[in-house]
């Protein structure tokens, strides 16, 4: 009986926690290098406590970008949610404004 129950609340919590985080804006910004059309800078941003839970949305971006061809990404930078250097005065106080966490890296697309 308790194997059973574990075997049906996993699922359950994967669907919950990715629910959780489908909500989010994420934002994509694709640079390409110049003079070439085959190797990127992409940054992925959105308001994550934790880079790493942007990565997979990196590297299917990264697909999208390079289609059919495979591609070769760099060592990904990740920044967490930090305090900027501008404050907001609200009713109760005041607050820094939050740089959302990132993950950057670049890419180039290969044929196969």
């Amino acid at each position: 009986m308790m194997k059973s129950l574990t075997i049906v609340l996993f699922p359950l919590a994967l669907i919950t926690s990715w629910s959780s985080f489908a909500n989010i804006d994420i934002e994509y910004q694709v640079t390409e290098v110049a003079g070439s059309n085959t190797n990127y800078g992409l940054s992925v941003i959105a308001p994550a406590s934790d880079p790493e839970q942007l990565v997979p949305y990196w590297h299917r971006k990264a697909v999208k970008i390079c289609g059919s061809k495979k591609y070769i990404a760099s060592a990904l930078i990740k920044k967490s949610t930090q305090c900027g250097d501008a404050i907001k005065v609200t009713s109760t106080g005041e607050k820094c404004e939050v740089i959302p966490a990132s993950v950057f890296g670049t890419l180039s697309c290969n044929g196969i």
